[in-house]
């Protein structure tokens, strides 16, 4: 009797006797990325799991999600785990790119779901992505200025990293068709290197631009704009995707008001299911910022549990099943819109122009479209 006890014990402190056995996918996102992907788990489990077999996240923080370094040895334990059906992540290009090269070593699944760099469609036949390379975006803002009629001188700030370094490169490149340049062309050090503050506004302002073009993230920019525009104040500031996150807020100060940003969705126009997605974000995280990565990191889950649901439940069946979308298998129907990938993983380019408020973001229609050369 007391040993039948220590295994109905042992039992219900595990999975559960006769309980089924949980699906299990990777997920190594920063906090903005993995509130999108639990709430996608959670209404998978809601909805009767995958086939009856729950649906478990193995999620690890830190900063395996940004740091290349760290992300090796987080992929390496996710696509050491045979447990693992796919992965999830990670949250920037430089993370993704170095974690890559382990899931395509094991053939391990991984979605990254806001990874722009260009390399990433190189990175191998198990990586697949949700917004397409910047070899895009780059020609799309270079678009936006060349349609400007009133011809601005432009400044070019890019953050010295992989994301950075290639916008900055498609960016120019399209400038340089129309035989124009910038008047300032310079790189900065992102997060706690970016301490010379004042000679980098100082230097952007002696070009005198009427336009900057941000190629890097919100937290630099707020702290350079207060310098830049007491030199500048009728500059215009045109932002890569980079800028958009967890970090943008509503500005309550008016430093980034006016800031104009690329975006992957359409906040103007939102398809019911994604705009019943934000008004769930909004009462679940009240004041918080609603993200591009937020509701990319929830289609990815969903897209994974369909992929194992009809494909199989093995690594290659899974693989095979993203691979076929759009082709032998019908697209899959996303929060915002069909999902397909091309022979390299990587989705149809689309991008939006949203512009920060001192109420929020709202959209901004732009009448350009991305050069076919860039398609």
């Amino acid at each position: 009797m007391r040993r039948l006890l220590l295994v109905a014990i042992s039992c219900l402190v595990s999975v559960g006797c006769g309980s089924p056995k949980p699906i299990r996918i990777g997920l190594v996102l920063d906090g903005d990325g993995e509130r999108g992907a639990t709430l996608a788990a959670t209404d998978v489990n809601a909805e009767g799991g995958i086939r009856g077999h729950p649906l478990q996240l193995q999620i690890l923080r830190g900063l395996s999600s940004t740091s290349a370094k760290v992300a090796l040895a987080a992929a390496e334990s996710l696509a050491t785990d045979p447990t693992i059906l796919a992965v999830v992540g990670h949250t920037n290009s430089s993370a993704s790119l170095a974690a890559a090269q382990v899931y395509n070593e094991h053939h391990l699944v991984q979605i990254a779901p806001t990874t722009t760099a260009p390399l990433f469609s190189q990175a191998g036949r198990y990586s697949f992505r949700l917004v397409a390379s910047d070899s895009h975006q780059g020609a799309f803002l270079a678009s936006i200025v060349l349609a400007d009629s009133t011809h601005p001188r432009t400044a070019l700030a890019y953050v010295n990293d992989d994301f950075g370094r290639a916008l900055h490169e498609t960016f120019v490149r399209g400038l340089s068709a129309r035989g124009i340049s910038p008047v300032y062309e310079g790189p900065y050090s992102d997060g706690k290197g970016f301490d010379d503050i004042a000679d980098v506004a100082h230097a952007i302002a002696r070009s005198r631009p009427r336009l900057l073009v941000w190629l890097g993230r919100a937290p630099e920019l707020r702290r350079l704009l207060p310098t830049l525009r007491a030199e500048l104040p009728h500059l215009r500031v045109l932002a890569s995707d980079g800028f958009s996150g967890p970090g943008l807020r509503v500005d309550t100060t008016g430093g980034i008001v006016g800031v104009r940003y690329i975006r992957f969705l359409d906040i103007g126009n939102p398809t019911p299911a994604e705009q019943a997605l934000r008004e769930r974000f909004n009462r679940i995280w009240a004041g918080e910022e609603y993200t591009d990565q937020y509701l990319m990191a929830y289609q990815a889950v969903r897209l994974l549990a369909e992929a194992i649901r009809d494909g199989g439940d093995d690594r290659e069946a899974i693989r095979n099943y993203l691979s076929e979308l759009g082709s032998t298998r019908p697209a899959f129907p996303g929060i915002s819109g069909p999902i397909t990938f091309d022979a390299h993983g990587d989705p149809s380019p689309s991008y939006y122009v949203a512009e920060v408020t001192s109420t929020g973001s709202k959209a901004v229609d732009v009448a350009v479209s991305i050069p076919r050369s860039h398609r």
